[in-house]
């Protein structure tokens, strides 16, 4: 198996016009936090994909609200994903 570094992971997201960062959840939101900082709000209408090993799961705004750790933590929070926006 090959395992390649996450900036060699994200160069296809980018090239194929997905928006890139960490997952962030609060205060019953949903948003992207890019590289630069910069946080995007999202949506129902857009389209999020988390990275789950080698592989991209989708996830809407509603799950990633829902789903908690077993500590009680947002699940999907801070975790790797792409979104195309769909506005």
């Amino acid at each position: 198996m090959i395992f390649l570094p996450d900036h060699m992971k994200e160069t296809p997201d980018i090239r194929t016009d997905y928006l890139t960062g960490r997952l962030f959840v609060e205060n019953g939101t949903v948003g992207l936090q890019r590289s630069n900082g910069e946080e995007i709000y999202l949506g129902e209408r857009d389209q999020i994909e988390v990275r789950n090993g080698d592989e991209s799961q989708p996830v809407t705004t509603r799950e990633a609200l829902t789903a908690k750790t077993v500590e009680g933590g947002a699940l999907f929070a801070g975790l790797y994903a792409r979104v195309m926006l769909g506005r």
